[in-house]
């Protein structure tokens, strides 16, 4: 965190130099803040880098004196100000003292409270960037081959945003000067700075950039690493979630959102530009190197099915249109490359005209409306330990939480040049084979382990791949013990769906448990076989004739014309072979075959015969298991014949017929089926991974409920709060009003991506639609992050299912 003030391009140089230092081995991200405020989009950012830590970058005395001279109030012991030498003087005494602010710690807090950081039961473990002492970080000093040799890195005396830039890219190997301004940069010092930038392998960097740690030695700058690849020595940059398919961006403006904007993509995406308009991004004719090199990076991210979009937190889409417009028309010179660099190569410069290569199109996305969901995300490991699998005897519960059964080995780095340093701090990351919790969202890291205590043994979270935990032991470590042993080795969860969302809710002192409609569902599922094959029943073709079974008319002839069934009693029928078919004209005989004998294995559907009593007349339906040649009434135990008369028609054999589950019956006549088509069209739409949801979830605060929940779906990192309705005719303003509020109050209680409002009516109403946004609109506890996206769906169960973003 820094202040994105008047100097913020100084206070990015130095709290990436004091990262640099204090956290080697690592990466980290700057973003500002103005007056405790951080910008939606940065926060949002925030979320997907998912850091470790957030801390701020607080300035010393010596620093706001040089900036702000007077503006630290300073009383002697009498207390009345001191000025003059006596000021001076005592000044003088802590000018390496940080100066907190309140709007520091409110900005770090409200990134911290949208993130998934290191908790100690609720509360962060650091705060402040130059807590070196604290247990968490290791100098960069201490690590082999990181401090040593030349490297390139932005120059102390740049100060600006040439300065920042060069910074961002190639970071800070020495402390920024104070008055470093802005540089005066000649045509071939900016024409060399923007290859780099840029990453032209081919374009040589300006000596300027290049750091010496001693006497200044000749080297090739060519073949010099940058400061930033210098701190993360020993380590690999590891790509997750596939390739290609991703966005870069191209970020314009000259503030700190869009610095910090390029700052958070690239470390999270791994493609991302500042152009500054220092680098001449503003000018009407773009710079020959920079047209070119855009050419170039459009045709290479195009090469790996990268899009690029133009984007910015500052300027205006006009602007960002203007700039598509000179990026378009820049017609690059001989393959990218400047004077200097043909001279050199000793080839001869051709002639203009150079028709450029076609490139693809520049898309512009405002820097509020970025997806920060991305196929793609990089992080750091040890280099040569990264690939590790470790089995691991686990045991998986009910609702699918899967718990270590054994805690895992010690976390060794043996062969690798770290293991030499005794004071390594560093951090685990465990990916679950088929893993099914939610990932980030503020999970409380007491719940990911299987023995939390109030003084643990090591801080765990949720993190963006599965969980991540401190190496180093928190409690006692006896002296003289070996390496290995100082090192935690806990039992981990990985939450289901079900589990995590109870989890959630503790941490607001609220209970989440299945209602009684979500037991009936549960049951259902567990005897179909899971979530998937629940849904596809009660949410697929054969749901028409499973209402069937929930007749209307009166008797069978009104409630089965075509002799399809037999009505039992209110509300309940049985259908035969033909009546289920008939109901569902989609499928063949063959098709209905199958999907009812998978059903009548699972027990959800039963076959048998409806027979009458000849001693108290009962109409009855006996399950094929309840038949012989003497069968029992149900209702007065009288025994009967299995004979013609019992079931009256044909004359010849009886048929079999169909019944629904009691469980079954009961979900229909509460509308689960409803939520179950829901189920089924979300399913249908996710594409690869794990689909997981959980329906008629009840939430309570000290035994009162405070909201139902008609389903809970995670896929890909994309968590959905659902309320369903069969249908919308009878809602007035107020029942929906409630139902919005409630559904409201969770997904922010569960940090929900979306809330879906669906219906098997064609369409919600003009009205509805206005009462569910004024609904939205009056919530007041969103995350600072923003809202949830709204959606509604109408036509459920039907061929054109309609969603629509409110």
């Amino acid at each position: 965190m820094i202040d994105g003030g008047e100097y913020w391009s100084y206070w990015a140089r130095r709290a990436l130099y004091r990262a640099s230092r204090i956290w080697g081995g690592g990466d980290f991200v700057v973003v500002p803040h103005e007056n405790g405020q951080v910008d939606p989009t940065l926060l949002r950012g925030c979320q997907a880098y998912d850091p470790d830590f957030v801390v701020t970058y607080h300035p010393t005395v010596e620093d706001i004196e040089h900036f702000r001279s007077g503006s630290i109030p300073i009383n002697g012991q009498d207390g009345t100000p001191l000025e003059g030498d006596e000021r001076a003087r005592f000044l003088d005494q802590i000018r390496t003292e940080e100066v907190r602010s309140p709007a520091d710690e409110t900005a770090r807090e409200e990134i911290a409270s949208v993130c998934s950081v290191y908790r100690a039961r609720g509360d962060e473990s650091i705060t402040s960037i130059g807590e070196e002492g604290s247990g968490h970080f290791t100098d960069i000093g201490d690590i082999p081959d990181t401090w040593s040799g030349s490297v390139l890195a932005c120059p102390a005396r740049w100060g600006g945003l040439a300065g920042a830039a060069t910074a961002l890219h190639l970071g800070v190997a020495q402390p920024p000067e104070r008055d470093a301004v802005e540089p005066e940069l000649d045509p071939s010092t900016r024409h060399r700075l923007t290859g780099r930038l840029l990453d032209l392998n081919h374009a040589t960097p300006p000596q300027v950039l290049i750091w010496h740690p001693g006497a200044a030695l000749s080297v090739d700058p060519q073949t010099l690493i940058t400061a930033r690849e210098r701190t993360t020595a020993h380590l690999a940059a590891i790509s997750g979630g596939g390739f290609g398919n991703g966005t870069g961006l191209l970020v314009l403006g000259d503030t700190a959102n869009d610095f910090a904007l390029a700052c958070l993509w690239q470390r999270t995406f791994g493609t991302a530009y500042w152009l500054p308009s220092v680098l001449g991004i503003d000018e009407a004719k773009l710079p020959d190197l920079l047209g070119g090199a855009l050419t170039d990076v459009r045709l290479t991210l195009d090469r790996s099915s990268t899009s690029l979009v133009i984007t910015s937190i500052s300027r205006s889409d006009d602007d960002l249109a203007a700039a598509r417009e000179r990026i378009d028309e820049a017609r690059p010179q001989f393959a990218l490359w400047g004077p200097e660099d043909v001279h050199r190569s000793g080839q001869e410069e051709p002639e203009p005209p150079f028709e450029p290569m076609s490139t693809p199109p520049l898309v512009i996305v405002p820097g509020a409306e970025l997806s920060w969901r991305q196929p793609a995300s990089t992080s750091l490991a040890v280099d040569d330990h990264w690939e590790i699998s470790t089995p691991v005897p686990v045991t998986v519960d009910a609702t699918g939480t899967t718990t270590m059964s054994a805690p895992l080995p010690p976390p060794t780095l043996a062969g690798s040049p770290l293991s030499v340093v005794t004071k390594l701090n560093w951090h685990v990351d465990v990916r679950w084979s088929e893993g099914r919790a939610v990932r980030r969202r503020g999970t409380a890291g007491h719940e990911l382990l299987v023995d939390p205590t109030w003084f643990p043994a090591t801080l765990a979270r949720s993190s963006r791949h599965g969980t991540s935990y401190q190496a180093g032991r928190f409690d006692f470590v006896a002296a003289g013990i070996r390496p290995e042993n100082r090192l935690t080795r806990p039992r981990l969860r990985d939450l289901s769906l079900e589990a995590w969302i109870a989890a959630a809710c503790r941490q607001y002192d609220m209970t989440a448990k299945a209602s009684d409609a979500g037991l009936r569902a549960g049951l259902l599922a567990a005897m179909l076989g899971g979530r998937k094959e629940y849904a596809d029943f009660f949410g697929g073709a054969l749901l028409p004739a499973l209402r069937a079974m929930r007749p209307e008319g009166d008797g069978s002839r009104g409630a089965y014309p075509d002799g399809d069934g037999v009505k039992i009693a209110s509300g309940e029928g049985v259908l035969g072979f033909v009546g289920i078919c008939r109901c569902v004209p989609t499928l063949t005989s063959t098709e209905v075959r199958l999907r009812l004998d998978v059903a009548l294995r699972a027990g959800v559907l039963r076959r048998g015969l409806v027979l009458g009593c000849a001693t108290c007349g009962r109409v009855q339906f006996q399950t094929v298991d309840r038949l012989g040649q003497l069968w029992t009434c149900l209702r007065c135990d009288a025994h009967n014949d299995l004979n013609q008369p019992a079931w009256r028609h044909p004359d010849d054999e009886p048929g079999w017929y169909y019944d629904l589950h009691p469980a079954g019956r009961e979900l229909l006549a509460q509308h689960g089926d409803t939520v179950a088509l829901l189920s089924a069209h979300l399913r249908g739409r996710a594409v690869g991974g794990i689909f997981d949801d959980v329906e008629e979830v009840e939430v309570a605060s000290a035994g009162k409920p405070e909201a139902e929940l008609d389903l809970v779906a995670y896929h890909d990192d994309l968590l959905t709060v659902a309320e369903c309705k069969s249908s919308t005719a009878s809602l007035t303003k107020r029942q929906l009003g409630i139902e919005v509020a409630k559904k409201c109050m969770a997904a922010a209680m569960l940090r929900a991506d979306q809330i879906l409002f669906a219906t098997e009516d064609p369409e919600w109403s003009e009205s509805q639609q206005g009462w569910i946004q004024d609904a939205v609109n009056r919530f007041r506890r969103w995350s600072p992050a923003g809202r949830p996206k709204i959606i509604i769906v109408a036509g459920l169960g039907t061929d054109s299912v309609q969603e629509q973003d409110l």
